[in-house]
């Protein structure tokens, strides 16, 4: 098929991508029915359109849903309601990948990203896992998973083996270094943006958080977690000599304290729009973050003058649509789809059926809070979409806390075990992407350069649960 055939596909895609968000927007902001219905219906056109195009992974969770749903029409009492409450999940969080993907499309042709990018890469060894790993979660807050594969690039483009000294050992020591640097960072973002699935789907599925006591606790959790990262680093390669050459020559960092005012803003903005608005700071985020991406792409063209320049701007963007959605159509499967295989489940394990089954482990409270932490860990590692376990056992919380489990505890501590184990799951998209670009197995990627920090960290998640319920 040729790519003139499928233009009008790549259209209708973006299109439809559009029809979602504004309907899940209408419907979260101002209760408009029509909004809901039409996000749902513009999913489900969304996936009979690019059906044909996905991969093994996304064909697999689409048949994963098209069984749960033959399930529920076989066996609920009322399939009808269950399969509407599914897709406006689904539609919730392709609306919410969708949205936040069109700051990375503005940041992509940014000269102050690259500049940020090529600053981090060129440090000097002593420091250069920490600026990779603290720059790589800065830019993840805009550039979301894109972030991978734009540092990864400048990574191998500056790891020469001249760099390295001319010893090849030296050159896959310090791409080793860099890239888990820069993977563990975009990990832990999802620790606690209030801008990331993780944060969007743990509040959803755990009854009675609120942000404004989640989000300080986990950015605390997320601070541990990367210095973690940084000392089992250091502990690792602290006698090996690493060659000094081709390094950092110009120190001037103000790209970077520019893009730091950038991302607080867009932060910032969206939790105060949401605050206004009554609404959680995701949804504040789909608002904020599509106007943010047109005036940074309007910044870029600043240079044609007058109405020209927002102009392209809205060109740019409208064109970026047309390619990035379509190309996003496995992503949108697997998120959109581990959120409605996580409804439907629970409508066969019921959260009483659920509390139960978890109340027969004969362990303390807080005990059970971090059992069911290294569960979702050791479930993701063999592919059970973090998702999905999220959803399970959120929907469980108001059982479990006659076990004494606090949502807040349990909460923290999932979405510490989701960031921890994205770093090693072999069958995860970032551990893939860096595989890919490193030119290792992806098995690589998780035992060997993350096992030891995500066993540190499991350790780390459970003292800090611990140290969560006392306080509480």
């Amino acid at each position: 098929m040729n790519e003139q055939s499928l233009l009008p596909t790549r259209y209708l895609s973006a299109a439809l991508t559009v029809v979602i968000i504004a309907g899940v927007v209408a419907w979260d902001v101002g209760g408009i029915s029509i909004g809901r219905e039409a996000a749902r219906a513009a999913l489900l056109a969304f996936v009979v359109t690019e059906a044909r195009s996905l991969v093994r992974g996304g064909r697999i969770m689409l048949g994963v849903c098209l069984t749960a749903t033959a399930a529920a029409v076989a066996w609920q009492p009322d399939p009808l309601a269950l399969l509407c409450r599914a897709l406006d999940d689904a539609a919730f969080i392709v609306a919410l990948f969708a949205s936040l993907s069109l700051l990375r499309d503005a940041a992509e042709t940014s000269r102050l990203v690259q500049s940020c990018g090529e600053w981090m890469v060129r440090q000097p060894p002593g420091r250069r896992y920490l600026v990779l790993s603290v720059g790589s979660h800065l830019f993840s807050l805009v550039l979301n998973f894109g972030v991978l594969p734009l540092l990864g690039t400048m990574i191998l483009k500056g790891n020469t083996l001249e760099a390295a000294g001319g010893d090849p050992r030296i050159a896959a020591i310090r791409q080793q270094r860099m890239m888990t640097a820069v993977l563990r960072g975009y990990c832990m973002m999802t620790v606690w943006s209030p801008l990331s699935v993780a944060f969007a789907v743990t509040q959803v599925s755990v009854p009675g958080i609120a942000w404004w006591r989640l989000l300080p606790l986990q950015v605390v959790l997320a601070i541990l977690l990367m210095a973690l990262g940084w000392l089992c680093d250091r502990r690792e390669f602290a006698h090996i000599p690493i060659a000094r050459t081709a390094e950092l020559v110009d120190d001037d960092r103000r790209p970077l304290i520019a893009l730091i005012a950038l991302i607080t803003g867009v932060v910032v903005c969206s939790v105060a729009w949401a605050e206004a608005l009554g609404v959680r700071p995701v949804v504040g985020a789909m608002m904020v973050v599509p106007v943010s991406a047109l005036i940074w792409l309007t910044v870029q063209h600043w240079h044609a003058g007058g109405l020209a320049a927002p102009l392209m701007a809205v060109r740019r963007l409208s064109h970026r649509l047309t390619v990035s959605m379509p190309a996003f159509r496995n992503e949108f499967v697997i998120l959109g789809g581990a959120m409605f295989f996580g409804r439907m489940a629970s409508a066969f394990l019921s959260p009483d059926v659920t509390a139960r089954i978890i109340g027969f482990v004969p362990l303390p409270a807080v005990a059970l809070s971090v059992l069911l932490a290294w569960g979702m860990m050791f479930l993701a590692h063999f592919g059970v979409p973090q998702i999905v376990t999220v959803t399970l056992l959120g929907s469980a919380v108001v059982n479990l806390t006659g076990l004494g489990i606090d949502p807040l505890v349990l909460a923290s501590g999932l979405m510490g075990a989701w960031s921890l184990s994205a770093t090693t799951t072999p069958v995860g998209a970032a551990s893939l992407t860096v595989a890919r670009l490193s030119g290792v197995s992806t098995t690589t990627v998780a035992r060997d350069w993350n096992g030891r920090f995500v066993r540190a960290g499991a350790l780390l998640l459970a003292v800090w649960m611990l140290a969560l319920a006392s306080v509480l």
